[in-house]
């Protein structure tokens, strides 16, 4: 099949590459890495369109696509379904816990899927795919857990200790507690896109999400400065999510989220006494 990838970062690329390998033809809509492709050829050229650009940009684009096509995300940023409703059945995700370099790699890895077609567009002999229906729930995994890893790099936390187990299993129940009020299923966070995602994000100091909780611990004021463009930072998705669902009424956020309250609070620049370290 003819794919359409919009936005050629890590795994926008890394997805791409799976793509290849399976024997699909792969184009990419990447104003700065591929400066030559119009949006129009792209898309007009496509069988099956591919969202991998960062949240933020991820709504505008939408507008230019065509909802007869089926419309794949693997966005891992808060977006609304409301973006989405024109595509109607058209529309799935693709998500889950793999670094792109793992994907690029062929490192044995999951990925979750919410149609047949993401399905088997990218399954191979070492990626395994799991599969939901629950497209919010999904989007809402992708979208917490790099919350919560800006939180993982704040306290410091080290993967494989007893402070690293008891963070992710209450995240885990604080993400089940938001899939409910928003109308999900709680199960999805048992998923790749749930446990493994959040897992090898709050774990990795190579996520940016995490860089830049241990960036805010070493200066609490960090965060103040980012906001104010004071510092540069790469796109960091928790960030965004932070901004995204205050503005955002259709979002419940329920009550009695410490973690999650404080790690807002925190980058917010309400700075509250960090725990106390062992």
């Amino acid at each position: 099949m003819k794919v359409a990838i919009y936005g050629a970062g890590a795994f926008g690329t890394a997805l791409g590459q799976i793509l290849t390998d399976n024997g699909h033809t792969v184009s990419y809509y990447d104003p700065i890495k591929y400066p030559d492709e119009s949006l129009s050829k792209v898309s007009g050229e496509s069988e099956v369109n591919l969202l991998c650009t960062p949240s933020a940009a991820a709504p505008k684009l939408l507008l230019f696509l065509p909802h007869d096509k089926p419309l794949i995300c693997a966005s891992k940023g808060f977006i609304t379904l409301a973006s989405f409703q024109p595509f109607g059945q058209n529309f799935s995700v693709i998500s889950g816990g793999a670094f792109a370099a793992d994907l690029i790699n062929k490192k044995e890895s999951s990925l979750t899927a919410t149609s047949d077609l993401a399905e088997k567009l990218f399954k191979t002999s070492w990626l395994s795919i799991d599969r939901t229906e629950d497209h919010l729930g999904t989007l809402l995994c992708a979208t917490f857990k790099n919350i919560y890893a800006i939180g993982a790099g704040l306290w410091d936390l080290k993967y494989g200790t007893t402070d690293f187990d008891d963070f992710i299993n209450t995240v885990l129940g604080e993400m089940r507690t938001v899939l409910i009020a928003n109308g999900c299923d709680p199960n999805t966070t048992n998923l790749s896109c749930g446990l493994n995602d959040l897992v090898i994000t709050c774990a990795s100091p190579a996520s940016r999400n995490f860089d830049f909780g241990t960036k805010l611990r070493a200066d609490p004021l960090y965060g103040v400065k980012a906001q104010k463009g004071e510092i540069k930072i790469k796109t960091t998705e928790g960030l965004s999510a932070i901004e995204a669902i205050a503005r955002t009424p259709s979002f419940s956020r329920p009550k009695n989220l410490p973690i999650l309250d404080r790690i807002i609070d925190t980058v917010n620049n309400t700075l509250l006494p960090l725990p106390a370290q062992k």
